[in-house]
């Protein structure tokens, strides 16, 4: 939140959150960035649903397909949350020298008002706390950089608390506090035997390569491995519970213009959402074979015919109809006739030849003086 509040990285796979793509597929996870809404994708086809730093709406027909997913087609939600309150969001806004603005961020770290909304049908929501610390989880040293915590969960859910620091109160009164017992990391069984799992996180920075202090994809895969193979996570010791003071749950801000950058939201009128989004279709292209007149064995290796094959297997053909008979029977007799009469050809041709040359050779001998053949005797060549 520090040290960029402007968050220009796009949150995608391919920018700020590639690392953290990179070790799920090192570790054997198939990864789809889901561009359209959670109406259009088969529940059954997938293990779990991955949402880190989300930050626009859901359709109301989203949260209900999402909770049907999850309760009765087996589908498992992990949720990485990030920070959300109004008054840290309006006490960094900053002028702007460019278009001599004042900006206001019209969201937090993450959509925590939505994400609850999401969360709900299973007694889950975070709070509107901002929290930062280090602590020690499962033999590794974690560092919590603007964080929320979990509000509410249900009482047969796995919790995790540690102790950590008010940044909120920091930044807006510039005081530094000490909260105890925050509960951050969740797990809970949705009930039935077809149900799935959701385990929820308060930060997300761990993930983000842009603000990392110290990734915790181990914590990720863990997660996943619970939240898609039902593994016990034996590293991490839970069974802390909910803090029993009432926690204030985050509400939107009122003059956000996040329904201006929206695509669930309306652009006029933020109350209102706009039609639901249709899904993408896939118009497959029919298949037109390039040749049509591919036999059998035309990808089958040949094998080196001598002199006595070739009579017998007729290779060379230049064409052979499918059902294997010769398009041109009589090709290969005038390639074998036109081969023989250019022998023997070359054979005359040679003949002459070599009578010109010893013709020429016996003329050149009568003519040679004897002085011309004691030259030859007296600079001999070496």
């Amino acid at each position: 939140m520090k040290n960029d509040p402007l968050d220009w990285n796009g949150d995608h796979i391919h920018t700020n959150f590639k690392d953290m793509y990179t070790s799920l597929r090192s570790s054997g996870y198939f990864i789809e960035v889901l561009s359209s809404p959670f109406t259009c994708f088969d529940a059954s086809q997938y293990g779990a649903l991955l949402l880190v730093d989300s930050e626009d709406e859901f359709f109301p027909e989203e949260v209900e397909k999402l909770k049907n997913d999850v309760n009765k087609q087996g589908l498992s939600l992990v949720v990485f949350g990030e920070w959300y309150d109004v008054e840290v969001m309006k006490k960094i806004k900053f002028f702007d020298d460019n278009t001599h603005q004042w900006w206001t961020p019209d969201t937090g770290g993450a959509n925590v008002p939505a994400l609850n909304d999401l969360l709900a049908p299973w007694g889950i929501a975070f709070s509107n706390e901002v929290l930062e610390g280090e602590f020690a989880l499962a033999d590794h040293l974690v560092t919590y950089s603007s964080g929320t915590a979990i509000a509410k969960f249900p009482e047969k859910g796995l919790l995790v608390t540690r102790e950590l620091q008010d940044q909120a109160s920091e930044v807006v009164d510039g005081k530094v506090g000490v909260v105890y017992n925050v509960p951050i990391l969740g797990l809970y069984q949705t009930e039935g035997q077809e149900g799935g799992r959701v385990a929820v996180y308060g930060d997300s920075n761990c993930l983000d390569s842009a603000h990392m202090t110290r990734d915790c994809f181990w914590l990720l895969k863990a997660l996943l491995d619970y939240a898609t193979k039902s593994e016990p996570i034996a590293s991490i010791k839970f069974g802390d519970k909910i803090r029993t003071t009432p926690i204030p749950l985050p509400t939107r801000m009122a003059g956000s213009r996040l329904n201006q950058y929206s695509r669930v939201l309306d652009n006029k009128d933020a109350s209102k959402f706009r039609p639901l989004l249709p899904c993408p279709q896939l118009n497959w292209s029919k298949p037109r074979p390039l040749n049509t007149t591919v036999t059998r064995n035309m990808f089958r290796p040949k094998s080196m015919l001598s002199s006595e094959d070739t009579e017998q297997h007729g290779a060379l053909l230049p064409h052979i109809n499918a059902d294997g008979s010769d398009q041109h029977p009589t090709l290969l007799s005038h390639l074998q006739g036109a081969d023989w009469t250019s022998n023997w050809l070359m054979v005359v041709v040679c003949v002459v030849l070599i009578f010109l040359a010893s013709k020429w050779c016996r003329k050149g001998r009568r003519k040679t003086t004897k002085t011309k053949k004691a030259l030859v005797l007296k600079y001999p060549v070496v």
